[in-house]
């Protein structure tokens, strides 16, 4: 036995004569980078095994319940607590340095059955697990806040565009849902992903099952993970996971970063539509009358940031199984990206919930820019009975002739009889001064049909499914989070092991 304290290599001394070179502990310097993520996973998750080793009769219980208390002081202490040395290497050979100081031989019963890419898997799937709910809590709250102000402008008329040029009346209130509803069916896709991150790997035994007697069900019981990756080799490689989340944080601040783009556009004296508060404004430090949007910026940034990040895990991720380098880039970029897209979404929701918006000037350029085109067009179809195209080469020639000039009533009425006539031999059945009234921007969104549309029976019908989706999924938060019961179902079966609270 080594009573000596002294801590060994976990390599040295069996299969390896020397310890790590220079240059290889430099290397390992930036696996403890990212130890604030894995510390407080990877101790549950070395407390859970050694609960379960004494459990199980696999370590001996007088060892076992050594082991299991130095532990639960070493978790208790926290990482600023552990002397982190990268000449051991990443966080879990420094935990297992700080064991040999006190326990000697005895700390290793702590690897028994147990590879060291179980123990960091495990504390990076905890650890996301938590910081996920919590990103999914606040992008609900971020839903819930954005479509409030949508409510308030249900009625405020706006330019739709395209090609950043006018297309059709709406509202400011439909505008901004349409970056609602992809940050909620990016939440949903969030909610799915989560579940695989909520499966448990413990009791792997690296790839193939074990001969030791270990109980993988009660490992997951006391992680509080909902299910297990059943394969025990693919517990340890999923390299879809990383993936697929990073991919989902990349869409939410996708969608954010084009709202913010659209905004940035907006608060030009150009646009002129809206206004950000101050709080999320900087100013120049050389032009005293520029009030810079930064927030708006910032949340590009991050976003474009996060584009780099899944190319990186998705190539780190492109090789062949069973080999560990493609987790160690996951196991900093992804906790850095939740955090990253909570940071975005969060900020992006307070900016509009901040933001002033010219409410007259959105409305007068609502009825600027021939928005009545697509209007008119199908007003021909309906009444006069010609196919869409004509319809449109019609409409087209009316905006071609009025363009750079007054447009009213009697302008339109002499424009759209010539374009008719030209193009069909006969004067238009109705009368065009008639349909004048019937092409105010007001009255198009009033009128338009069906489902998803800005008009006012459509808005509230997506309130309310907006908040029942919201509510939906934090029904759902609260009900996973209630059946966990982590960490107390781990705490309780570990201060009865040792006979004392904790």
């Amino acid at each position: 036995m080594n009573d000596s304290n002294q801590p060994r290599y976990l390599d040295a001394g069996g299969r390896l004569a020397a310890p790590p070179s220079k240059e290889l502990v430099r290397a390992f310097s930036h696996e403890l980078e990212y130890a604030d993520f894995l510390f407080e996973g990877i101790s549950y998750a070395d407390i859970a095994h050694v609960l379960m080793l004494v459990e199980r009769q696999i370590a001996p219980a007088d060892e076992g319940a050594e082991l299991l208390a130095a532990l639960v002081e070493m978790h208790d202490r926290g990482l600023e607590g552990l002397t982190l040395d990268a000449k051991w290497g990443d966080l879990y050979n420094n935990r297992d340095a700080e064991l040999q100081r006190r326990l000697g031989d005895r700390a290793g019963w702590l690897h028994a059955g147990r590879a060291r890419r179980e123990a960091l898997t495990i504390a990076w799937l905890i650890h996301l697990r938590s910081a996920v709910a919590d990103l999914l809590r606040g992008l609900v709250a971020d839903v819930r806040r954005m479509t409030a102000v949508a409510e308030r402008h249900a009625g405020t008329l706006m330019p739709d565009f395209t090609y950043l040029q006018h297309a059709h009346p709406t509202t400011l209130g439909h505008y901004l849902l349409g970056f609602v509803y992809p940050l909620l069916r990016d939440t949903e896709r969030l909610l799915g992903e989560w579940t695989f991150v909520d499966e448990s790997p413990a009791g792997s035994a690296s790839t193939n099952g074990s001969r030791l007697p270990l109980d993988r069900d009660r490992m997951r019981e006391l992680l509080g993970f909902a299910a297990l990756t059943e394969h025990n080799r693919d517990a340890m490689w999923r390299s879809d996971v990383p993936i697929n989340l990073m991919a989902v944080l990349v869409s939410l601040t996708t969608t954010a970063s084009r709202l913010a783009e659209e905004l940035q556009i907006w608060s030009t004296e150009e646009f002129a539509f809206v206004e950000l508060a101050d709080e999320h404004c900087r100013t120049s430090v050389i032009m005293p009358n520029k009030k810079n949007p930064y927030a708006l910026t910032f949340i590009r940034g991050q976003a474009r940031e996060l584009d780099g990040n899944l190319v990186s895990v998705i190539t780190t991720n492109q090789t062949v199984s069973g080999q560990i380098d493609n987790r160690n880039a996951s196991y900093n970029l992804l906790p850095r990206a939740v955090a990253t897209t909570r940071d975005v979404t969060s900020l992006l929701a307070d900016v509009v919930d901040g933001a002033t918006f010219d409410v007259e000037r959105l409305r007068q350029q609502a009825n600027t820019g021939f928005t009545f085109a697509t209007e008119l067009t199908d007003i021909l179809l309906e009444r006069e009975r010609v196919d869409s195209r004509r319809a449109h080469e019609i409409v087209g020639a009316v905006v071609a002739a009025l363009r750079g000039g007054a447009v009213g009533e009697d302008e339109l009425a002499a424009a759209l009889g010539d374009a008719f006539r030209n193009a069909t031999g006969r004067a238009p059945a109705t009368d065009p001064k008639q349909v004048w009234a019937e092409l105010d921007a007001d009255v198009i969104v009033r009128g338009r049909k069906g489902r998803g549309s800005c008009a006012p029976n459509a808005m509230r019908a997506m309130f309310e499914q907006l908040d029942a989706k919201c509510a939906a999924i934090e029904a759902e938060l609260d009900e996973r989070e209630r059946l966990a019961a982590f960490p107390a179902t781990l705490r309780a079966a570990v201060a009865q092991r040792l006979g004392r609270d904790w």
